[in-house]
C-alpha cells in the first residue's frame, strides 16, 4: 500500500514538472515572438528603422559584390597560374624531346661509324687471309 501511495507521489511530482517545463517554453516561444515583433515594427513601422534596414541591404549588396570581386579575382588568378604551369611544361617538354633528337642524332652517327669502322675491318682480316692463304701456296711450291 505504501508503494502505491509513493509511486502515486512520484507520478503526481513529474506531471508538475513537465507542466512547469511546458509552460516555460511557452513563455519562452512567447517572449521570442513579441522580440520578432518589436524588431519588425521598428524596421518596418518607423522612418529610422527603414533607414536601418536600407543601410543593412546596401551593406550586404556591397559584401556580396566585393565577395563577388574577390572570387573573380581568385578565378583569375587561379587562371593564370595554371596556364604559366601549363607553358612551363610545355616548354620542358620541348626541351626534352630536342634533347633526345639530339642523342638520338649522335648515337645513329656513332652506330654508323661503328659499323663503317667493322666493315673496314672485316675487308682487312679477309685481306690479310687472302695474302695469307696466296702465302701459304707460294710456299708449299
Amino acid at each position: 500500500m505504501k508503494s502505491d501511495i509513493k509511486m502515486k507521489s512520484e507520478l503526481k511530482k513529474s506531471l508538475n514538472k513537465d507542466k512547469m517545463s511546458k509552460n516555460s517554453s511557452l513563455v519562452g516561444f512567447a517572449l521570442a515572438g513579441l522580440a520578432a515583433g518589436a524588431a519588425a515594427w521598428y524596421l518596418f513601422g518607423t522612418k529610422d528603422g527603414r533607414k536601418s534596414l536600407n543601410k543593412a541591404i546596401d551593406s550586404i549588396n556591397e559584401l556580396s559584390n566585393t565577395i563577388k570581386e574577390k572570387a573573380n579575382e581568385g578565378l583569375d588568378c587561379a587562371s593564370d597560374f595554371a596556364e604559366k604551369a601549363k607553358d612551363k611544361a610545355k616548354k620542358k617538354f620541348e626541351e626534352g624531346k630536342d634533347k633526345f633528337s639530339d642523342v638520338s642524332g649522335e648515337i645513329k652517327k656513332k652506330g654508323s661509324s661503328l659499323k663503317d669502322d667493322a666493315e673496314n675491318l672485316g675487308r682487312r682480316a679477309a685481306r690479310s687471309a687472302e695474302d695469307l692463304a696466296t702465302d701459304a701456296k707460294n710456299k708449299m711450291r
